[in-house]
């Protein structure tokens, strides 16, 4: 609801603009000065249109004014200017734009009985007896209320007025007749701003089937039984996976709940969803215009119509540099996987909701689209740019500059809404059934390669598990892997899962506090990631406390077993290769290299003898790896030094 106020002097008329305009009085005045507001529905088009002012010295004038609730949200009024020194009845107007109500209560004091009632003001007499701080309060309070409506209680986005027009009716209509070229040529052409009020009702029209209001009922029914059991919202499995988009566009605190709420009960109710990059982005954009329910019941047509189902199809027609993509085909896929965070994460909050009014009419082909579109336009942008910076880069290194440079390009996009959408209408050759032919090609290639992994799994000499436990839990390797490390310490500490004691990312990277953690363990499984994605560790089989006892240290800085070991994890198969101690398998062991561990204050060493197996010092951001005579094993690392991204310690037990 915007307010228009205005001090006016001698005469004036208001005409009415008729329905849907300005709720309006028609009233002459004379000689006297008054306060008049008028009512606006939201997205009305505001206008008050002074007219007839036949006064001495001063032609007939007329004066037009509109309120833009998108612009600052400041109040406006018109506001009487009398010339106190001439005697003439010189009369003007002047417009005002002001942060605070303090000029105007002085003049809501002089509105009339019925005028306040028509706003739900308090009394005259109420408001000479209330305070001018609590009255000014209040009329802040109803102006904030009335003047600048939201579309939901989950954001603070306000609803602002337009001249573009809803079209809604012609989009009802034409989806009832399945005119579907006919809404998709309405969706592209009307380009309705952020806080057009159509954002209302227009995804819910959009995704509107019989079974819409099925699906509100199904989740209410689902929330209620979610919140009578107590069941507490957890973050659900499918947001963990490769590939996702985090971003809530900024919702409020009770948006952010109600997001939660809303991807848990969708997990519940649909557990096949095991890979949906887009759906936490498309939630939590809906709910900035939508109620949960209605996201939900939005959400489930999208599902059924397979609108949400991953899309993986391969763009590398449209990246046709040569002298930029000199570089193996499945090195760019790889990199290139995060595509989507280009768009939900990257573009401009104005470009994200046009995309997703054409996503709901045309299907993930528009989005695919829209991240050619960037694709294209980082391209031309680049067209005449020298790549010198290139020349003597490995193939990864020139590839992360390209994904570097596109997350760039979306992040700082120059062109207006309207010319992006028409960019990403204008490619071609991107027709359905290319994208349905690349698509099943890439599901094909994914398929060979799981079942050519599994067969060589299945292939590869295993070592005889003799597990009666859980592997232990990792963020650095998967339960495979940590079975198979499991499966080469002694068996007597196979009967206990091992227990995390050190976390880097949780912990701190302080070997003060990685000390105090982890040297009351009798045995510890050491696992690192590096920067680069390398994975490697140890298992320790003494106790890193005994670094401080300085008798034995006074005899060799070095202590630890033989069953200690070192292992890398094979990138391809993602199965850890276990260098054990190489007396383990000579007839003479006692003459075998025995330097398998040795620490300091600030300092990590496994496995020694011409190098260090695993070497980190000062702290825990950095280390080293060389080939080591003690477990007769090569750097773990290709590049030998390495930078730390997490890093965990585990405590073996014996299980008694």
């Amino acid at each position: 609801m915007a307010v228009l106020m205005m001090t006016i002097n001698d005469g004036m008329m208001m005409e009415e603009e008729g329905e849907g305009g300005p709720k309006v009085m028609r009233r002459d005045i004379s000689q006297s000065s008054f306060i008049y507001i008028a009512l606006y529905p939201p997205g009305a088009k505001l206008a008050a249109i002074l007219a007839t002012f036949d006064l001495p010295h001063n032609p007939p004038m007329a004066a037009s004014t509109a309120i833009n609730s998108e612009s600052n949200y400041e109040r406006m009024w018109v506001k009487r200017r009398k010339n106190e020194t001439t005697a003439s009845h010189n009369t003007g107007f002047q417009l005002v734009l002001s942060p605070s109500s303090k000029t105007t209560v002085a003049g809501i004091r002089r509105l009339s009985t019925a005028i306040r009632r028509s706003l739900r003001l308090p009394s005259r007499t109420s408001s000479t007896r209330s305070s001018r701080e609590k009255e000014d309060s209040e009329w802040e309070s109803i102006l904030k209320k009335d003047v600048f409506p939201r579309f939901t209680k989950n954001s603070d986005t306000p609803i602002g007025s337009s001249t573009v027009p809803s079209r809604l009716d012609e989009i009802r209509d034409n989806r009832r007749l399945n005119r579907v070229d006919k809404v998709k040529k309405i969706v592209r052409k009307t380009e309705w701003p952020v806080r057009h009020e159509v954002r209302r009702e227009l995804w819910r029209v959009l995704c509107h089937s019989k079974d819409f209001d099925s699906s509100k009922a199904l989740y209410r029914t689902e929330l209620e039984e979610t919140v009578r059991s107590g069941t507490k919202s957890h973050q659900p499995q499918f947001l963990s996976e490769e590939g996702v988009v985090v971003n809530n566009f900024d919702l409020n605190e009770q948006g952010a709940v109600r997001l939660l709420r809303l991807l848990t009960v969708i997990e519940h109710l649909r557990p096949e969803i095991s890979s949906a990059p887009m759906l936490y982005p498309l939630c939590a954009l809906m709910l900035h215009y939508l109620e949960d329910e209605d996201v939900f019941a939005c959400v489930q047509h999208l599902l059924v119509s397979k609108m949400l189902y991953p899309l993986c199809a391969l763009m590398l027609h449209y990246l046709e540099d040569e002298d930029v993509f000199a570089c193996v085909q499945h090195l760019l896929v790889s990199k290139l996987r995060d595509w989507l965070s280009w768009i939900f994460s990257g573009l401009p909050l104005s470009h994200v909701v046009r995309i997703i009014d054409c996503y709901l009419v045309e299907g993930h082909k528009f989005v695919t689209r829209a991240a050619i579109a960037i694709v294209y336009i980082w391209a031309k942008s680049s067209k005449n740019r020298p790549h010198e910076e290139l020349n003597g880069k490995s193939q990864e290194e020139r590839v992360e500059a390209v994904k570097s440079e596109l997350a760039s390009t979306a992040a700082q996009m120059q062109i207006s809404t309207e010319t992006f959408i028409q960019t990403a209408i204008r490619i071609r050759n991107l027709q359905s059934s290319t994208i349905s032919r690349l698509q099943a090609q890439f599901e094909n290639k994914v398929r060979e390669e799981v079942t050519r992994r599994q067969s060589q799994k299945r292939a590869l000499p295993r070592r005889a598990r003799h597990l009666f436990t859980q592997p232990f839990n990792s963020v650095i390797v998967d339960q495979d892997a940590a079975a198979e490390i499991m499966s080469a310490l002694p068996p007597r500490l196979q009967l206990a899962t091992p227990q995390l004691l050190f976390r880097l990312s949780v912990d701190g990277a302080s070997f003060t506090h990685l000390w105090s953690k982890i040297d009351h363990a009798e045995q510890t499984l050491l696992l690192i990631k590096t920067t680069k994605g390398v994975k490697f560790g140890a298992y320790c089989s003494s106790s890193w406390a005994e670094r401080n006892d300085r008798r034995e240290r006074s005899k060799s800085k070095y202590f630890g077993t033989g069953e200690s070991f070192v292992w890398v994890l094979e990138e391809e198969l993602e199965l850890p290769i276990i260098y054990g101690w190489i007396g383990n398998n000579n007839e003479h062991p006692d003459t075998c290299p025995q330097m398998f561990m040795a620490a300091g204050d600030k300092l990590l060493v496994i496995g020694s003898g011409d190098g260090d197996s695993i070497r980190i010092s000062e702290e825990l951001t950095h280390g080293m790896s060389s080939a080591c005579q003690t477990f007769g094993s090569p750097a773990l690392v290709p590049s030998r030094s390495f930078d730390i991204h997490e890093l965990e310690v585990f405590d073996v037990l014996t299980g008694s």
